[in-house]
């Protein structure tokens, strides 16, 4: 926080000192969006309920916040923008009687396991510490490609990452 008074006040000043016609306020959203982009972040929802089945990865198509864009929603895929320790959470909720099978990925291997338990609307939440390199993608994936199950959407089934350091 005392990085980014500093680094306002010494724009402000060169702002002043040069004559520009620039508010602070000007310079203060310049700034929070530099730090942002440097920050990536993203949540989103699965839109509508679906049928998740064979080896699907899952789409969550109702973007809420995607602070560089690096989430695809027509892929379902988190790239990361660049190295750093993310943390990476997903709940899926289960239509009915559904149990939900699903893995967490990073690139094409294997990183955590979820479900829900199959009982009457039932969800479950995986929370996860990544180390990803530059490139490196995160997506979730069906896990028995010979199970048919329903994962309910309309703000009830997530996926968000963001960088922590």
């Amino acid at each position: 926080m005392f990085e980014l008074i500093l680094i306002l006040f010494v724009v402000s000043a060169s702002h002043q000192a040069k004559g520009n016609a620039c508010s602070i306020d000007d310079v203060i959203q310049e700034k929070i969006e530099d730090m942002l982009k440097d920050r990536p972040a993203f949540f989103a929802f699965v839109k509508a309920s679906v049928l998740f089945t064979g080896n699907d990865i899952l789409k969550f198509k109702d973007v809420r916040t995607n602070i560089g864009n690096h989430y695809n929603p027509t892929t379902g895929r988190f790239t990361a923008p660049k190295q750093g320790l993310y943390e990476i959470s997903c709940l899926l909720y289960g239509v009915g009687p559904s149990r939900v099978t699903f893995q967490i990925h990073k690139n094409n291997a294997l990183f955590a396991y979820g479900f829900t338990p199959g009982r009457q609307y039932n969800s479950n939440t995986i929370s996860l510490l990544m180390e990803l390199k530059t490139g490196d993608e995160v997506y979730v994936k069906h896990r028995f490609p010979q199970r048919r199950e329903t994962v309910q959407g309309r703000q009830h089934s997530y996926f968000s990452g963001r960088l922590l350091q």
